[in-house]
C-alpha cells in the first residue's frame, strides 16, 4: 500500500473481539490488483466517518446501529451472518470464502461511487454526518433535552498545532484551513508544544486542536495529550488532542481515554476526512 494511496476505511460493527480480528486482517491482505479496493478497520476511537460499513448480522444490537450509521448506498453496508428478519443489505452467509468478501465488498465501492457520482452530478451538499446514537423504536426521552442536544454549540474555532518531525504537514494544514482563516503553528517536541499552546492566546487565538504524530520516537503521546490538557487548565481552553497513527502502531485506547485524547485519524489522511474532523472539533458550520 503506498503513502499516497487511500484505502476504503471500514467500520465493524457487533463482532466478538476474535471476528472482529480475523476480518480486520482479511480485509488488510485484500488482493490489490492493478487500481483494486484497499481496505482498513477503523478503531473504535477513530474519528473518521466509514466509507463502509460490515455488521453482525446475527446480533440486534448491531442491527439496531444501523439505522443511525448507514447512508444507503453512499455508506453501503453488508451483513455478516443470516438476521432474524428481512433487511435491505447484502447478506454474507457463515462459513464463506475470503475471496466472496473481497468480492462483496467490490460490488459495495461500486455502488458508493455511483451513489456519490449522482450526488456531484445533480449539485447536492455533502453528506451529512451520521447521529451519535441509536434511533430507539420506543423513546422516552424528553423532547427538551434533543432540543439542547441539536442546538449548535459554541464556535471553538482556533490554532492548529501539528506535533511532528518537520514542519511540511502544518504547512500543508495550513493551506487547508486558509478559508476559515485559521492557523497552523509547528512543534517537533514536548518543551516547544507546551510552549506553544501556552503562548498562541497572546499571540493571536488559543490552540483549538493539537495534532501529535504518534510514530516520533521521543515524545509519548500520552503524556503529551495529558500535558497539555493540563496545562490549559479551564475547559474554554482545553485544546482537543488528537492522534496520528500508523498503520502497525500500538494504540492504547485506555491510555488515550485517560490522557484526555480526542481520538485518533489513520495514516495517511485525506484532505477531505482532516478537513472535516478539524472543524468538528472547533463546531465551525
Amino acid at each position: 500500500m503506498t503513502a499516497d494511496r487511500f484505502p476504503f476505511a471500514v467500520r465493524l460493527i457487533g463482532f466478538p473481539e476474535a471476528q472482529a480480528e480475523a476480518l480486520a486482517a482479511a480485509l488488510e491482505g485484500a488482493p490489490q490488483t492493478g487500481s483494486g479496493p484497499a481496505y482498513f478497520c477503523l478503531s473504535g476511537d477513530s474519528l473518521q466517518e466509514p466509507d463502509l460499513i460490515i455488521a453482525n448480522g446475527t446480533d440486534l444490537a448491531a442491527l439496531a446501529a444501523l439505522a443511525a450509521l448507514s447512508q444507503g448506498d453512499t455508506r453501503p453496508v453488508l451483513l455478516i451472518g443470516a438476521p432474524y428478519m428481512a433487511l435491505p443489505y447484502p447478506n454474507l452467509r457463515v462459513p464463506y470464502e475470503d475471496d466472496s468478501l473481497y468480492a462483496e465488498l467490490a460490488q459495495l465501492v461500486e455502488r458508493r461511487a455511483d451513489a456519490l457520482a449522482r450526488l456531484a452530478g445533480a449539485g447536492l451538499p455533502p453528506l451529512p454526518e451520521r447521529r451519535a446514537s441509536e434511533r430507539l423504536d420506543f423513546d422516552l426521552t424528553d423532547p427538551a433535552d434533543y432540543a439542547a442536544m441539536r442546538r449548535p454549540g459554541k464556535d471553538r474555532r482556533g490554532a492548529v498545532l501539528v506535533v511532528d518531525r518537520n514542519a511540511r504537514f502544518s504547512e500543508h494544514v495550513a493551506k487547508l484551513l486558509k478559508p476559515y482563516n485559521i492557523a497552523s503553528l509547528w512543534a517537533s517536541d514536548e518543551a516547544s508544544a507546551l510552549a506553544a499552546c501556552a503562548d498562541a492566546p497572546q499571540m493571536a487565538a488559543p490552540v483549538a486542536v493539537v495534532l501529535i504524530n504518534t510514530s516520533l520516537p521521543d515524545i509519548d503521546p500520552y503524556a503529551l495529550c495529558a500535558a497539555l490538557r493540563a496545562q490549559a487548565g479551564q475547559a474554554e481552553g482545553v485544546p482537543a488532542v488528537v492522534f496520528l497513527v500508523s498503520r502497525g502502531y500500538a494504540y492504547d485506547s485506555a491510555r488515550a481515554g485517560a490522557a484526555g485524547a480526542a481520538g485518533l485519524l489513520d495514516k495517511p489522511v485525506s484532505d477531505a476526512t482532516l478537513r472535516a474532523v478539524l472543524k468538528k472539533l472547533m463546531r465551525i458550520a
